[in-house]
């Protein structure tokens, strides 16, 4: 966009969020302000949200174990092992 106009957005938001995205985008080498006008570009390219909203996360998981097996990413274990493995893995 040339010499457009700006203006300023204001939003509210936990303060607990607001600075664990600063630093996820300090680390890709942006602040904040960079990531949401990246955020609105890629909305306005899509012409709705740049992912897509779900909240079955059991088909998402699936999806990926069944991309994880094609891809030849999986790990062999014993019962004994995978047991031990179910009680230490984290959620």
């Amino acid at each position: 966009m040339k010499n457009s106009e700006k203006t300023r957005l204001t939003i509210r938001m936990d303060l607990d969020r607001k600075k664990k995205a600063e630093r996820i985008a300090e680390g890709m080498g942006i602040d904040l302000t960079a990531a949401v006008n990246l955020f609105v570009s890629q909305m306005i390219k899509e012409n709705g949200l740049p992912f897509k909203p779900t909240n079955n996360s059991l088909a998402i998981d699936l999806k990926q174990a069944l991309k994880d097996v094609q891809d030849g990413n999986t790990t062999d274990y014993s019962t004994e092992d995978f047991m031990e493995h179910l009680n230490t893995s984290e959620d």
